[in-house]
């Protein structure tokens, strides 16, 4: 098993430097790797994703929360939103077949490919630097219902929190990116206690090569974007996602 687990090392420099050159979460690449080539089941895959990211996105939360980027009151806002959902999902992850979260993260996959294509992230820097909680209070039960699926399949909230903080909220792209992100390691670190809480057993083996990965990959990324064509690599992403998303549902019968 342990050099099954190595290539958790190699996948964690991949997708960290994809998901952070395109500006997601990785539970969307890491769970297909856990399912599909290392073979873990799906509860297993869950609550090794959610630590592995909960590594990765603590060293950004802490930059962004000593930059002062982060919207702290609307990210604890957020994340508190998240938390009856969360256990919601870990509890499902519990009760359904291996075959039906595996139906249920293909679907997800592909619509997450259907998301980044429709909506055009902008990156200019207009917009507020803070809102006031009160006018998020609308969204609440989007955000709830998007809870459920980050607990249930360690997938981020990311893809929604930052456009719906950008056109709804209308906060700068930085702080909507450092919000989401603070918001995101909460939610990490909410999953992985419920998870483990119900008797979940993470691949501690998996976890210790994938951190290295991911530190190295989270460097990388940044980097990318300099190099290569942005339409270019959101259109292999989104390619990538696809293929993934149908391979799982026909995974699942």
């Amino acid at each position: 098993m342990i050099s099954v687990a190595m290539l958790a090392f190699p996948a964690g420099i991949i997708i960290a430097s994809v998901v952070s050159a395109v500006g997601i979460g990785g539970g969307i690449l890491w769970m297909p790797f856990f399912i599909l080539f290392l073979k873990l089941t799906p509860e297993t895959a869950v609550v090794t994703s959610l630590l592995v990211q909960t590594a990765g996105m603590g060293s950004g939360s802490l930059a962004f929360i000593r930059k002062g980027t982060a919207d702290l009151p609307l990210a604890g806002f957020f994340l508190g939103l998240t938390i009856p959902g969360l256990a919601l999902g870990a509890l499902f992850t519990r009760l359904l077949s291996s075959a039906n979260l595996e139906l249920a993260l293909g679907i997800l996959t592909i619509t997450t490919a259907f998301l980044f294509v429709s909506v055009n992230h902008k990156y200019a820097d207009t917009g507020m630097d803070r809102v006031p909680v009160k006018r998020a209070f609308r969204y609440s039960g989007i955000i709830a219902g998007l809870a459920v699926a980050s607990g249930m399949l360690s997938v981020s909230i990311g893809e929604w929190l930052v456009p719906l903080m950008r056109s709804q909220l209308k906060l700068r792209m930085r702080t909507a990116v450092a919000t989401s992100i603070v918001t995101i390691f909460g939610t990490c670190v909410a999953g992985a206690v419920f998870h483990l809480m119900f008797g979940a057993v993470a691949n501690a083996s998996v976890f210790i090569w994938a951190v290295p990965g991911v530190i190295i990959g989270g460097q990388i990324g940044p980097r990318l974007t300099e190099k290569i064509n942005e339409r270019m690599l959101k259109d292999v992403f989104v390619f990538l996602l696809t293929l993934i998303g149908i391979h799982l549902i026909y995974n699942s019968y």
